[in-house]
């Protein structure tokens, strides 16, 4: 009887990760700007933050990554992590166009 309590800590442990949000730390391999993007473990809204802008973006589950979907006013921001290679492209359609790529690393929150 004594492993009950034990199997149903373990199980509310494991409920509370899953029901958490990854962190991402990626760098610009163009001019080493960062990026810190988070996303929930289950749903479709995450943030985004460069040096000069944050927001709220929509979050698209691939098989192999992940990507960020932030439209602004007049601009479309796609935000691309490839998680076999943790390494990201950006690119930005709109009043303005850019396009970055580099690396990320999850980060412990």
């Amino acid at each position: 009887m004594k492993t009950l309590p034990l199997t149903a800590a373990i199980c509310l442990a494991a409920t509370q990760a899953l029901a958490g949000e990854q962190h991402f730390k990626c760098v610009s391999d163009r001019d080493g700007d960062e990026v810190r993007l988070s996303r929930p473990v289950e749903g479709d809204k995450g943030t985004i933050t460069f040096p000069d802008t944050a927001g709220e973006a929509t979050v698209l589950h691939g098989l192999d990554g992940v990507t960020f979907l932030r439209i602004k006013d007049r601009e479309v921001w796609t935000f691309v992590i490839h998680f076999p290679t943790m390494t990201y492209e950006l690119s930005v359609h709109g009043a303005k166009t850019d396009e970055d790529h580099g690396t990320c690393a999850e980060e412990k929150a």
